[in-house]
């Protein structure tokens, strides 16, 4: 045989079992990328799986991120409104305070002001007060010296009461003298009669009788003022009786004289009354003075 064919020979059965080895290789590495490949597709379909789970993740929490994006928006322009607001009322605030301060300005010039007139008028007051202490002085001086003024008065009217008093005491003396001695001359036969034919009236005599004129009528005809008292002859009150017209218990007014007497009440005449005075109904009478 030629060595060509020997070589070709050699060539052939190397190549012969080079292409066994890459047959039995190939089948080997073609059972592998089968495995392999089937790995893959359960890998792909699992990754796809969790990759589609992840997208709906993704989703919710893209659609969760929407939400609180669009809610901060509200807010940040809820935010914004009440930051404008605030700002709206910051400038209102300023001019407030602008006011306010003006305000104080204007009540710190008043308050001044005032503090001038306060302490004016606290001179006038002070013034006044010391103008007021005098005049009250004087005024009390004035009633001191009226009272004391008074009293001297209330004191000579007193004396006046009681001089009148004795007056009428001493001309009822002498009347009765005059009346005994007509009775001592007329053999005691006439009566004690003063002017005009009339009786002297006469105190009556014991304790003090006292009463209240409750009526008081002017008589036209005999031009005298007459009285009715609640006096009568169960008081001992009798005719041409002399009573004493009081006032408040005290400021003698007149004489009054009994004209007619029943049980309970008397009538009589107003025979004396004293200047600048009018009898009137609840004055008081009574039989004696200084009693």
């Amino acid at each position: 045989m030629h060595i060509l064919t020997k070589v070709f020979v050699l060539i052939a059965a190397v190549l012969s079992i080079m292409m066994a080895s890459l047959a039995i290789a190939y089948s080997v590495n073609v059972d592998r990328v089968t495995a392999d490949y089937r790995d893959m597709q359960a890998a792909k379909i699992a990754f796809e799986n969790e990759l589609g789970a992840q997208r709906a993740t993704h989703g919710q929490a893209q659609a969760a991120l929407e939400e609180d994006v669009q809610r901060l928006q509200d807010e940040l322009a809820s935010r914004n409104a009440d930051t404008r607001r605030l700002e709206a009322k910051n400038s209102e605030l300023r001019i407030a305070l602008r006011q306010a301060e003006a305000a104080r300005e204007s009540i710190s010039s008043k308050i001044a002001q005032l503090g001038v007139t306060t302490e004016t008028q606290a001179r006038i007051i002070d013034e006044y007060k010391n103008e007021n202490d005098r005049l009250r002085d004087d005024e009390l001086a004035y009633r001191d010296q009226k009272i004391d003024l008074e009293k001297a008065i209330s004191d000579l009217e007193s004396q006046v009461i009681v001089y009148e008093q004795v007056k009428r005491a001493l001309q009822e003396q002498i009347q009765e003298l005059r009346v005994a001695l007509g009775n001592e001359a007329g053999g005691g036969a006439a009566v004690a009669q003063g002017n005009n034919g009339q009786r002297t009236p006469t105190e009556i005599s014991g304790p003090v009788i006292r009463g209240t004129i409750d009526e008081v009528v002017d008589d036209p005809n005999s031009g005298y003022t007459r009285v009715r008292i609640n006096l009568g002859s169960n008081d001992r009150l009798r005719e041409n009786a002399r009573f004493y017209i009081i006032r408040d218990n005290t400021q003698y007014l007149g004489d009054l004289i009994v004209e007619s007497v029943d049980l309970n009440h008397a009538v009589g005449r107003v025979a004396f009354v004293k200047d600048n005075q009018i009898v009137r109904p609840g004055d008081q009478v009574q039989s004696k003075l200084g009693s």
